[in-house]
């Protein structure tokens, strides 16, 4: 689903996943369980998911509703 929007965004957004072998990264953002998603803003958090999400509910966030 993550890739689906990543393409349908056309660069407006850009997707990324973590290893959760990168410890550092782990205990940065705080991550305890999978799959944990964060929507970025300006090199802030601005929200986050734990389990599973509807691809309506991010893109609801990624255009800023």
């Amino acid at each position: 689903m993550l890739e689906e929007i990543a393409r349908e965004t056309k660069g407006r957004a850009i997707i990324g996943l973590v290893s959760t072998h990168d410890r550092e990264l782990v205990r940065t953002f705080g991550i305890r369980r999978i799959p944990t998603i964060f929507v970025i803003r300006n090199a802030q958090v601005t929200a986050s998911f734990v389990g599973i999400v509807h691809k309506a509910q991010i893109e609801r966030l990624l255009k800023g509703t």
